[in-house]
């Protein structure tokens, strides 16, 4: 493990790192391909995002008012994971100014690590083929009964598995899921508006949202650069999110805040 002056960033990876959703919307139109829907759009797709693949599809039988029998239903959604499964990253691109971001943190030997719902396995796919796998000390996704953002745990296995410490860690990410894990893990957190936020980002009143990965560097090398030799007084973020929070995030990140 690396010293306690070391910094760590953690990234999501949908919406933050990766335009993901086309091969997302892809796969799910394949998935329907029996039941007469219309395709579905990168844009509509986006709204649905956050909380993983299965989740997902959930909320796309909903958005569609398809009616399916729970055993049928439960069987397209497979469906749809496998066909997703087989071409993860085929239109999914990099977004503008990240992979240069990373190179820099690289060079400036920052420790970095993706944290993600999607399906471990999936993820790893996605940043092979994207060639951004060497660009990561660590990457943490879903899988078997494993905690999902907003539950802390998550990040703090990306900051473990990366040779960090969540005392010098910074979380990077879209959604609300990302600001209920940055809250619940006690760590600074920058929002990308661009992302798959369900909500208005510019509504959450912890952590700082930015537009582009300009912004987004501006706000990790201030964080990199810190003075860790200057007394910290105790972060307030918990009282604060607690108290200002839309009531919908406030819900969101209730049960995972000051977790273990």
């Amino acid at each position: 493990m690396h010293s306690l002056a070391t910094p760590t960033v953690v990234f999501d990876l949908d919406g933050t790192l990766v335009h993901t959703v086309p091969d997302i919307a892809a796969a799910l139109d394949c998935a329907l391909a029996d039941y007469g829907c219309g395709p579905t759009s990168p844009a509509e797709a986006a709204t649905m995002m956050g909380d993983g693949l299965s989740e997902f599809f959930w909320r796309a039988l909903v958005a569609k008012r398809l009616a399916l029998p729970a055993i049928e239903a439960d069987a397209t959604r497979k469906r749809f994971i496998a066909a997703y499964r087989k071409t993860p990253a085929h239109l999914s691109e990099v977004y503008p100014g990240i992979r240069e971001l990373l190179l820099e943190l690289r060079e400036r030997s920052v420790l970095t690590a993706v944290c993600t719902n999607k399906v471990e396995t999936i993820a790893l796919d996605i940043l092979r083929a994207l060639a951004l796998t060497d660009l990561f000390d660590a990457v943490v996704g879903s899988g078997g009964d494993k905690p999902m953002k907003p539950h802390p745990a998550p990040v703090q296995q990306a900051v473990a598995r990366a040779g960090g410490h969540m005392e010098r860690s910074l979380l990077v990410g879209d959604t609300g899921a990302d600001n209920g894990a940055a809250i619940a893990a006690g760590i600074p957190l920058v929002l990308l508006t661009y992302g798959y936020s369900h909500f208005p980002i510019g509504s959450l009143r912890y952590g700082t949202a930015v537009d582009d990965a300009a912004h987004l560097r501006e706000h990790i090398l201030a964080f990199v650069s810190e003075d860790t030799s200057l007394p910290k007084a105790t972060p307030p973020f918990v009282e604060i999110a607690a108290r200002d929070e839309p009531d919908m995030l406030r819900d969101y990140a209730a049960p995972y805040r000051l977790a273990a």
